[in-house]
Order: structure tokens, then sequence, then C-alpha cells
């Protein structure tokens, strides 16, 4: 019954009812399981409460039970939403002492936060360790594309050329948003040579059609000239002004 109640608080993302909830079961001789506290932090993650997830999870171990996988992703993605990458970071450090291995979904949800805060530094390091992993943790073709597109948005497209050699060193294979990506970047930036060797690679090895590299060529040349074309016009009004 209090398992369907607590159901209901996270369909309601009602996070301070499932608090109570929970100490209702304690109060009743119901003792919550990794379940029901996984329920209650995930919703107060969801809130933006880290203080008060952080609690729970802590409370887990004074009555015997362990954080399992979804209890540190919950508060990774917490963490890494609320701008606190150190907390996310110590995560990984607390889960190993605990013997819980980081998998695949941990990596990628902190590496999308620091992607976002533009440390590709650190995104390279998480990278590696994914890398090094293997298993479960290894990266795939969204990871990978996802530290591309970082490199490709701070100026670094052709750094981001060195990841594409990475990925496929490790097995996986780009795709059509992976090769959209970089020529994106590789246009904005200048590099029209670099562009026509990325899709005579790609093409060539199979990865993604003559057709798609082609179209998205087309897609960033159609949106500069617009960007271009509405520059010249704003400038003309403005000098005649």
């Amino acid at each position: 019954m209090f398992k369907v109640v607590l159901n209901l608080c996270r369909e309601g993302k009602l996070a301070n009812e499932g608090l109570w909830v929970l100490r209702k079961m304690k109060e009743f001789g119901c003792e919550p399981d990794a379940l029901a506290y996984n329920v209650v932090i995930r919703l107060f993650c969801d809130k933006g409460d880290m203080d008060e997830a952080g609690r729970s999870m802590r409370e887990m171990s004074v009555v015997g039970l362990y954080p399992d996988m979804i209890t540190y992703v919950a508060m990774t993605k917490g963490f890494v939403e609320g701008d606190r990458l150190e907390e996310a970071c110590g995560l990984f450090k607390v889960m190993r002492d605990h013997g819980c291995l980081p998998n695949r979904v941990m990596y990628s949800t902190l590496l999308d936060g620091v992607c976002r805060f533009g440390d590709l530094e650190k995104a390279l390091q998480l990278l590696g360790e994914m890398e090094k992993e293997g298993g479960e943790s290894k990266p795939n073709v969204i990871t990978y594309t996802s530290v591309i597109q970082s490199y490709c948005e701070t100026g670094k497209s052709v750094e981001a050329l060195g990841i594409l050699d990475r990925m496929v060193v490790n097995g996986s294979v780009p795709n059509r948003v992976t090769a959209s990506t970089l020529i994106n970047g590789l246009c904005v930036e200048g590099h029209l040579n670099e562009v026509y060797k990325l899709i005579d690679r790609v093409v060539g090895e199979g990865f993604v059609s003559s057709t798609e590299c082609y179209s998205a060529l087309v897609v960033v040349v159609s949106q500069t000239a617009n960007y271009l074309h509405y520059a010249m016009m704003k400038r003309r009004r403005f000098t005649k002004d």
C-alpha cells in the first residue's frame, strides 16, 4: 500500500509528500527498502533540492541499506543540473568505495554537464576513463558525438577530428549526427578543405552516405548565406539612416 502511494507521489512529482510517506512507513513498522528511498531521492533531485536528497541517501546507510546504481544516477543528474559538478565527481569515489562501478549512464550524465560548462580537459579525462574501463562503461556513438559537439561549439572543430579518430579506433561507428556536427563546425570556422576530406572519409569507410553529408553541408551553407544577407541588409539600413 505504501509503495502504491509512493508511486503516486512520483507521478505527481510530490517530493515533500513522498518523504512524509517514507516516514509513515517506519511508524507502521514497514521498513522502507532501497526502492522506496530511490523514489524519494529522485523526487528531490528532480526538484533541485540536493541537500534533502543527500540526507535521504545517507540515511539509507543508517538503516542498513546501500545506495545502488539508480540512486547514484539520480544524484549525479541532480548535481549536474544544479551546477554542482565537483560533488557529482565526488560520487564516483563514494560508489567505488562501496563496490559499485559507474556505468555508461552515470559517465554520460556527468560528461554532459562537463561539456555544457566547456571544460574540455575534464571531458577528455572522463572519456579516457570510460575507454579504459570498457564493459558497461564503454563510450558509444552518443558519448563521442557529445564531446565532438562541445569542441565544435568552442571553435575547436579541427581538434574534434581527433575525437572522431578515437571513436573509430574504439569500435564506435560515426552516424549522420556525428558527421553533420563536424561539417557544421568546420564550415563555421572556414575549414572547407577539411570538410571535403571528412566527407570523403566517412563516405569512403561506409559510415554515412554522401547524400546525408552533402545535405548537411547545404543546410550549413544556406544558414550562413541567410545570416550574411540579413547582416548586409541591416548594415545598409543603418548606413542609410
